[in-house]
């Protein structure tokens, strides 16, 4: 009878492992599943910071350019405005 009881045990604590061993791989599997969707948010993150930077930079140079364009309106103006004063 010790036998069975022993035997009983050990089956016991077999499948006490391998419920372990089942839930560690499950764990496992959840860290690495949360692991790579966090690099792919990172990625993605990235690569939005980079647009963005981008897009400043466009953005920059699109006002200087209209700051340039209105200052030599302006110069030309003033200077078509000195010449006509000139002439009378």
């Amino acid at each position: 009878m010790n036998i069975l009881k022993q035997k009983k045990k050990v089956d016991e604590k077999k499948q006490e492992l391998k419920e372990l061993s089942d839930k560690f791989r499950e764990l496992k599997s959840l860290v690495y599943d949360y692991k790579e969707k966090k690099e792919q948010e990172i990625s993605q993150l990235n690569l939005d910071q980079e647009n963005f930077k981008k897009e400043i930079e466009k953005n920059k140079n699109d006002y200087e350019k209209i700051i340039e364009d209105a200052a030599d309106k302006i110069e030309n103006f003033v200077q078509k405005v000195n010449t006509d004063n000139q002439i009378q």
